[in-house]
């Protein structure tokens, strides 16, 4: 039996590869850039410390108005301020970030949808396909590239040094 190219591409275990290959780039280049921006707007080194920072006062508010300690709440109004600013400065980035995450949606809508929305990507035992998920019907494909999309992007962003809190 002869297959025609999109035919083959279809088939359940080269369709699962080819969208966890199509996961894995558009992750890399979507976490690539993203680093650059980081770099490029707040340097990586102050992002992470201002991070690791933010979180911590967080951390920090939390307890204190778990405890409603006066003394302690006092001092967080205090470092409000400078915390109000280092949020300023990561979030001036963000829309560049949701900016490059939205770029591959033509690609994503263009050409995988029509390829593979018919296609059996991945089967979940016990889970019949396609989900309806809100009274619309998602297909296979999709599941697998959020599953393997949220595994890379994880990976990428530690190996790349972009996490924002670690």
């Amino acid at each position: 039996m002869n297959m025609s190219a999109s035919e083959w591409l279809i088939v359940a275990p080269v369709a699962t590869v080819v969208i966890m290959a199509v996961a894995f780039v558009m992750t890399l280049v979507t976490s690539l850039i993203n680093r650059a921006v980081i770099s490029h707007f707040v340097g990586l080194d102050s992002y992470r410390a201002m991070q690791k920072e933010m979180a911590e006062f967080r951390k920090e508010s939390m307890d204190a108005a778990r405890s409603n300690d006066k003394k302690q709440l006092e001092k967080i109004k205090k470092k409000q301020v400078q915390i109000n600013a280092m949020q300023a400065k990561t979030f001036k980035i963000t829309p560049i970030q949701m900016v490059v995450g939205f770029a591959f949606l033509p690609i994503f809508m263009l050409v995988l949808r029509p390829l593979f929305w018919d296609a059996t990507v991945i089967a979940i035992p016990g889970i019949s396909m396609p989900i309806t998920i809100f009274g619309f019907s998602t297909p296979s494909f999709m599941i697998w590239y959020l599953i393997v999309g949220i595994f890379f992007s994880t990976i990428m962003t530690r190996v790349l040094g972009t996490m924002p809190i670690e």
